[in-house]
């Protein structure tokens, strides 16, 4: 019963700050993140064994954080999310040292074990294909998105210079940082103690309910079976540069090449 209070608590909290989010109560909902924030540190006091759990749901919250309380620096939206996820992967690459056992210190070859996950998930092998994998799922799922949720450009025209920083930013930054967190951190945090089906569950649920700010509630149910995809793949594979591959490579047509035309739907 304990374990399923610890588990409920910080979703129960970030499930009604987000609700408040969606309501275009951004002061509520940062303040409720704050809390989940405190409590996720509290926590660990009493369960010291579940604190990549707590380290993982405290992400969460702030990722919103970071997301609203952000100043602006340029008024072009690309080059301001690398500030909000840019500190969202180094707390991440943290959390990460401190649970993998032989995590290494700062070099390239341990940041290529920390891209794919290494030690969050047992034998992680990077496999080529799964770039094929990441390309055709990203085009396929941006179409369903963009026909749902109808997105605008982020760049301005298709130009190589536009499409490369585009494509770091949704690869590198977006996509990897939002993974990080509900797939390598939260999802495998929440599969030690739950099993893998509520962990799939919990991630997608925790993925979705993040995109409030769109108003939008069938498009929240959208990027729960999104979410659901994408845990099930990090289940089968338990590769992270995989998923964040797929993950980025959707956001990365969906704010280029369909909003200019070329998309599968009309």
């Amino acid at each position: 019963m304990r374990d399923k209070a610890g588990l409920l608590l910080p979703i129960f909290i970030i499930t009604v700050a987000e609700a408040f989010y969606f309501d275009g109560s951004a002061e509520s909902c940062l303040g409720l993140h704050a809390l989940n924030i405190f409590v996720c540190i509290l926590l660990p006091i009493w369960s010291d064994k579940r604190m990549l759990l707590y380290q993982s749901f405290a992400l969460v919250s702030l990722l919103r954080v970071l997301n609203i309380g952000m100043p602006v620096f340029f008024t072009e939206t690309l080059l301001w999310m690398p500030f909000v996820y840019g500190p969202i992967i180094v707390a991440g690459y943290i959390v990460w040292r401190q649970t993998v056992a032989d995590a290494g210190k700062l070099q390239w070859r341990n940041l290529l074990r920390f891209l794919n996950g290494h030690g969050l998930r047992p034998d992680v092998k990077w496999k080529w294909e799964y770039l094929l994998v990441a390309i055709i799922f990203g085009y396929l799922v941006a179409n369903l998105e963009y026909f749902v949720l109808g997105n605008t450009a982020l760049v301005k025209d298709l130009g190589p210079l536009d499409l490369g920083k585009l494509f770091l930013v949704m690869v590198v930054f977006v996509g990897f940082g939002e993974e990080l967190i509900f797939r390598g951190l939260l999802q495998s945090s929440v599969e030690k103690e739950h099993g893998k089906y509520v962990a799939i569950i919990v991630s997608a649920l925790m993925f979705s309910i993040m995109h409030s700010g769109y108003q939008n509630a069938p498009y929240l149910l959208f990027v729960f079976g999104v979410g659901l995809a994408l845990a099930y793949a990090y289940e089968r594979t338990g590769s992270l540069g995989l998923v964040a591959l797929m993950h980025g490579i959707l956001n990365f047509f969906l704010f280029s090449f369909l909003p200019f035309g070329y998309g599968l739907l009309p």
